[in-house]
């Protein structure tokens, strides 16, 4: 199948996770959800992970993206570029060295610290839990007019320490993820990309009860446009790779798409959560490590963003 990304697409993966877990039963007795926690055990939550420390996130995204570099046998010189997304907004406050305290920026960071000697770095945030199907999009699209074969996306969010962890009735872990995205992949080949932004919705405690009305009829349309744009029907796609959202979402989603509930990868909804950014990178690489996928499997990549964007993502394994 022809793509407008050639033979662009996610050749290496890699994650981490904090070590702190925590169950629902702990987290219900610290008053850090809103639902009781048997309503989110029915929801299919059984645990999330959380950094316990400042730095623990830069951490974890750095330990990411040597682990994929070092998998990956790169020269640091076939990067070409550093994207860096946050879904949550990144408040920077001065330090003790007053106003430059907040000019120090993590993708200049890590890109030292991870020794990308010839890339350019990029931060990109403000899309929520869409903005790293955003920036794969990005990617792909700019290695065709770069002479680097390559470029890495870093993902991460964390919650500030000891806040609530339920947001509209999802278990949130922290998570940092790793991708390389080549112009010549030998898998995970990028087919179609496509976003549906709906600005109306930017104030998402406003908008809250508007939004769950919307999320679902919302997310059928732009699956069905992403699946046409990549002239496929929905009866071609081998797995749905999710957002960790609730599986009673997705077991309503799996009835309005018309597909079998077994066609989408839920596993890490119990024993992971909703990790915002990271969701798709983490399914992805667990589904390759424990052989669900095969070469040739097409492969439909959907999340939501506050902000708001429903996006969807089309990949050929």
């Amino acid at each position: 199948m022809r793509s407008r990304y050639g033979s662009a697409g996610i050749s290496r993966i890699a994650y981490r996770l904090p070590a702190c877990r925590r169950a629902l039963p702990e987290l219900e007795a610290q008053g850090r959800i809103a639902s009781p926690a048997g309503v989110l055990d029915d929801f299919g939550f059984r645990s999330c992970h959380e950094i316990e420390h400042h730095d623990e996130l830069f951490e974890l995204l750095a330990g990411a993206g040597c682990d994929l570099l070092q998998d990956a046998e790169l020269l640091s010189d076939d990067v070409g570029m550093l994207y860096l997304v946050f879904g949550l907004p990144v408040t920077r406050t001065s330090d003790d060295r007053g106003l430059l305290g907040r000019f120090r920026y993590p993708a200049a960071r890590l890109h030292h610290e991870l020794g990308l000697k010839r890339a350019g770095a990029l931060a990109i945030s403000e899309q929520g839990c869409s903005g790293l199907l955003s920036t794969l999009d990005m990617a792909a699209r700019l290695l065709a007019s770069s002479e680097s074969p390559a470029a890495l996306c870093l993902a991460g969010d964390a919650l500030p320490a000891g806040s609530p962890r339920e947001i509209m009735y999802n278990l949130m872990s922290d998570a940092a993820a790793a991708l390389l995205v080549e112009r010549d992949s030998p898998r995970n080949r990028i087919l179609a990309f496509r976003q549906q932004t709906q600005t109306y919705y930017w104030d998402t405690p406003e908008r809250e009860q508007e939004l769950l009305a919307a999320y679902f009829p919302m997310a059928q349309r732009a699956i069905a446009a992403c699946l046409t744009g990549a002239g496929l029907d929905v009866s071609e796609i081998d797995w749905f790779v999710p957002h960790n959202v609730s599986l009673r979402s997705w077991e309503i989603l799996a009835k309005l798409l018309g597909i079998p509930e077994e066609r989408v990868w839920t596993r890490n909804i119990s024993r992971i959560g909703h990790t915002i950014s990271c969701d798709h990178a983490i399914n992805l690489a667990d589904m390759e490590r424990e052989g669900a996928l095969t070469p040739g499997d097409r492969l439909l990549l959907f999340t939501f963003g506050f902000g708001a964007s429903w996006s969807c993502m089309i990949l050929e394994h």
